[in-house]
């Protein structure tokens, strides 16, 4: 087994505090340390020194950018304002959203982040979508 990089030191004292904190960490189960390896979610770090360890990636979160993200075929989309007023949408398709009035308004990208939704009217999340790093 070769001794570990300077990079592989920095990841496994960036999962000694992420398994401080009780964040998810993992190892690379490679002999050679290849960067490629799959590497396996763990609870043990009796061998930090020599193993390959780092914080488990989380996943990003990025606005709506596309109609594909949207849950449907309907969804609720609300915006509450700095006066506690709250606006909502009710229908959401493939060229955009429209209000109750059906005034067409496409809204993605930033401009959701201002935004939550619901598919039950009971719970309410962000819009976005969360990928995998």
């Amino acid at each position: 087994m070769k001794p570990l990089t300077k990079e592989q030191l920095r990841d496994n004292a960036a999962a000694m505090l992420a398994f401080a904190d009780g964040k998810p960490i993992q190892f690379n189960p490679s002999a050679n340390n290849d960067p490629d390896a799959k590497w396996l979610d763990t609870i043990d770090l009796t061998e930090i020194e020599t193993v390959w360890h780092r914080p488990k990636p989380q996943p990003v979160s990025r606005p709506w950018s596309k109609p594909e993200d949207v849950p449907g075929p309907v969804c609720w989309i609300r915006q509450i304002d700095e006066r506690n007023n709250e606006r909502m949408i009710v229908h959401v398709d493939g060229s955009g959203i429209f209000s109750g009035s059906q005034i067409r308004c496409v809204m993605f990208g930033n401009e959701f982040l201002k935004w939550e939704y619901s598919t039950d009217r009971k719970t309410w999340k962000p819009c976005t979508v969360e990928e995998q790093p």
